[in-house]
């Protein structure tokens, strides 16, 4: 546990925030929101008819990221004396970590540019001003504000961790001349605490070299940097430009009751909100820039980029700053096992969801914990996609296609340990497209020989390496659980029918159709294809569909339940002969 982590108890979170003068809570602060206990303590926002004004938060804790968000806060940042953008905020509230208040409580100082700070801090760092911090601090509550000490605070009955230390309530107020800072030095306050690239970055650039070019980071960080400035200055020259007309007054034909002009906004407020507004903007537009980097999205499959994508709402929120991009990347690369198999899975599914034939199947495993099922495997000699029609003028395929098959070689390049293909499909169809779509010759990418029938809009895709594709099968299997967690849990006689599950198909589809005929198999495949994974008609249609495969397995002699006692000197045999590839894929 953080020895420093002392949660905020509801009546001292009340208290600190009834400190404020300014109740118009437009935009608050929190730098160490933790669970979120301070930030729950907020009052009723009645003009927003909410429980809770807006809140933007940090914490450095990024495991704490996710139940933050789900009381409706904005992560911001994770180190809050990293943090770079506080100027546009009316309100900073805090419950810094107690050996260090006094600093949290200065750099809250230094970044707001007009508005109201309200902090919980251990009594000691004014009782006892022994550093230069705690001895400004004291300067600052004497000139700009007010503290009162609490006794026991924490040691109520809803504290969450119990300490007998005396805390100080602080509250400080930094008020803006509108015209000297408007007009003056609004821009410097605004950029202070600046950090370079490289001092930001710290121990994170080595690491993701293999994802962004570095350059490309701090470059992308100092355009960024750049823009807000020249925003900031556009507002200001804005607020400068309506100071100056507000003072001529009205023009002739409004003083010949031409009708009236509303009066230009020169107020700190506007200047903060229209700050604030372009801010999260040009955000939203350089995280937008790292996300959609080619760097990234050649790594990952259309719909791998959609999933990391349903996450850019809060990505967005993140100050753009080096580390924070390397903290992004750091999580990609910390999943990256997971994207992959999503990706496999996405090209899985592709496959089989299609064309019925482009599967077989066999009798999944059965654990303690799971019914058996069905499993899947992809034909590992053909399978066919639909989808691909095309016109007489057209001299390549459309856009969604040429993005399926991007996704094709990706994953499989992954498979086969390679950045990208020598000869990708698209190539292969932008490049011989007249021979595919008219000649109807047949083309190899790396990967696939290929042939297009571009009057029913289909695709034959022949995989020139069963070794690719058996190990997206067993990859797939393994996630799903149609096969065993551990290669030595299934004896000879399942490995046999997984093995054999092509062989057997005809005769699985077969039985299918004798034990209820053409509708009863026709509902059952279309079920198990078109139904979600876990719906009633989907597990019934994969029970009737073991259960056929059962009784042909039995005709052949082969009982998938047979287990072997595996000796140690077996084990190398038994995975050479059945399943040395599941165990190099997996």
């Amino acid at each position: 546990m953080d020895r420093q982590f002392y949660p905020t108890p509801k009546a001292l979170g009340r208290k600190l925030w009834a400190k404020f003068k300014n109740r118009e809570f437009r935009r608050v602060l929190e730098p160490s929101a933790g669970n979120g206990d301070l930030a729950k303590a907020a009052p009723w926002d009645a003009e927003r008819y909410t429980s809770r004004c807006p809140i933007d938060c940090c914490e450095i804790d990024i495991t704490k990221h996710g139940r933050l968000r789900e009381l409706g806060l904005n992560v911001v940042g994770t180190d809050f004396m990293e943090f770079g953008s506080a100027a546009i905020y009316s309100h900073v509230i805090l419950n810094p970590p107690f050996l260090n208040g006094a600093e949290h409580v200065l750099k809250a100082w230094d970044l707001l540019w007009n508005g109201e700070i309200g902090a919980i801090i251990n009594a000691e760092s004014l009782r006892n001003p022994f550093s230069v911090q705690r001895r400004q601090l004291l300067r600052l509550i004497h000139q700009y504000g007010e503290v009162e000490f609490v006794e026991n605070a924490f040691m109520v009955e809803d504290a969450e961790r119990k300490t007998p230390v005396d805390i100080a309530l602080v509250y400080l107020c930094k008020k803006a001349d509108t015209q000297a800072e408007i007009f003056g030095t609004l821009l410097d306050d605004l950029a202070a605490d600046r950090q370079t690239a490289e001092s930001l970055a710290g121990g994170y650039q080595k690491a993701q070299e293999v994802m962004l070019p570095n350059n490309f980071i701090e470059n992308s960080v100092l355009a960024f940097d750049a823009a807000v400035i020249a925003m900031r200055q556009a507002v200001v020259t804005m607020a400068k430009a309506n100071h100056y007309e507000a003072y001529l007054g009205r023009t002739m034909a409004e003083l010949n009751g031409g009708g009236k002009e509303i009066p230009p906004d020169t107020s700190v407020k506007f200047v903060q909100e229209e700050i604030g507004m372009r801010y999260e903007k040009l955000k939203d537009k350089a995280w937008t820039l790292i996300l959609r980097s080619s760097n990234v999205t050649s790594k990952l499959s259309s719909a791998a980029q959609k999933r990391v994508e349903s996450d850019f709402k809060d990505i967005a929120k993140l100050e753009f700053t080096v580390k924070n991009i390397y903290g992004f990347l750091c999580g990609i690369l910390d999943n990256a096992g997971a994207i992959q198999l999503g990706m496999m899975c996405d090209v899985f599914d592709t496959i089989s969801r299609y064309h019925e034939e482009n599967t077989v199947f066999y009798r999944g495993w059965k654990s303690n914990t799971k019914h058996r099922t069905c499993g899947m495997r992809l034909k590992t000699t053909r399978f066919i996609l639909p989808g691909f029609k095309t016109s007489s003028f057209r001299g390549s395929l459309e856009w969604d296609s040429e993005r399926l098959l991007a996704d094709f070689d990706k994953v499989f390049s992954m498979i086969d340990g390679k950045s990208a293909p020598e000869v990708s499909l698209v190539s292969v169809f932008n490049t011989h497209y007249n021979d595919l779509a008219r000649g109807g010759k047949r083309v190899s990418s790396s990967y696939f020989d290929v042939r297009l029938y571009p009057g029913v809009g289909t695709i034959h895709f022949y995989p020139r390496s069963k070794e690719l594709m058996d190990r997206l099968n067993r990859m797939v299997g393994k996630e799903r659980a149609w096969l065993p967690p551990d290669v030595n849990q299934a004896g000879p006689g399942f490995w046999a029918q997984y093995e054999k599950a092509e062989k057997f198909d005809a005769e699985l589809r077969q039985e299918v159709r004798k034990n209820g005929g053409a509708s009863y198999y026709r509902d059952h495949f279309s079920t198990l294809f078109y139904s979600g994974a876990d719906s009633k008609e989907a597990l019934r249609a994969q029970d009737a569909i073991d259960a056929a495969a059962a009784r042909v397995h039995e005709r052949h002699g082969i009982d998938i339940d047979a287990m072997i006692e595996v000796k140690p000197s077996d084990t190398l045999l038994l995975e050479a002969t059945n399943v040395g590839e599941f165990e190099q894929a997996a």
